[in-house]
């Protein structure tokens, strides 16, 4: 008899070896490897940005959905209180308060997305702006940017910054839900300057935050 797995538990059940699998890597990077805390942080950032992909693939139960970013948000909590950080060369806690702040981001985009109250596509770039430009931005602001932004509060790099802004341009020209390619340029084009605003603005980690949800209703208001 061939018994079939119901696509939620199934979509579970990827998510919890997806995230083994981003945790584990980053693990044997550092331990073989001379990157730095910084490079394995934005790792693991990058790398849970892309179970929204796994989400809008196998999930259509809330309950479900939610799964994942409650486990992300015990497990990094764990990790940045209990001072498992350090196994990883994390020992900064309030640089690794962002790794818990962007699960909450992804909880909550989860509850908006399956409420109705928001559409996928822009939810889907609300979290790849903070995956994906973020991640990248901190990477290679961290290990080329040599000015600092002489404003705004965050103490971000202009490269960076710069970074952020066409990750996020990229992203969102891909995924807008809009057929007119001048339209779709500029959502693609203000997305990234509100995206590498808020980066560039919020202090404390608090980007993980203001980016997804910040770049994700500025593309529902424009679409």
């Amino acid at each position: 008899m061939i018994v079939h797995m119901d696509n939620n538990i199934l979509g579970l059940v990827i998510s919890f070896v997806f995230l083994g699998l981003v945790i584990g890597i980053a693990v044997l990077l550092r331990r073989f490897t001379g990157f730095s805390s910084e490079f394995i942080r934005k790792f693991i950032h990058i790398g849970v940005s892309n179970w929204w992909f796994i989400l809008m693939a196998w999930m259509d139960n809330l309950w479900y959905a939610l799964a994942g970013p409650v486990v992300f948000i015990i497990l990094n909590s764990v990790m940045t209180f209990g001072g498992y950080g350090g196994f990883l060369g994390m020992n900064d806690k309030k640089r690794n308060y962002g790794l818990i702040y962007f699960p909450i981001s992804l909880l909550i985009l989860v509850l908006l997305v399956y409420n109705g109250k928001l559409a996928a596509a822009a939810a889907t770039i609300g979290v790849l702006s903070m995956g994906y430009g973020d991640g990248l931005a901190a990477i290679v602001g961290h290990a080329r940017g040599k000015r600092k932004l002489p404003f705004l509060t965050g103490g971000k790099t202009w490269l960076g910054t710069v970074v952020m802004f066409f990750v996020v341009v990229v992203v969102a020209y891909v995924f807008a839900p809009i057929s007119e390619v001048p339209y779709r340029l500029v959502v693609a084009v203000t997305t990234g300057l509100v995206g590498a605003f808020l980066e560039a603005a919020t202090p404390l980690g608090l980007d993980n935050v203001t980016v997804p949800l910040g770049t994700a209703l500025w593309v529902a208001v424009l679409c």
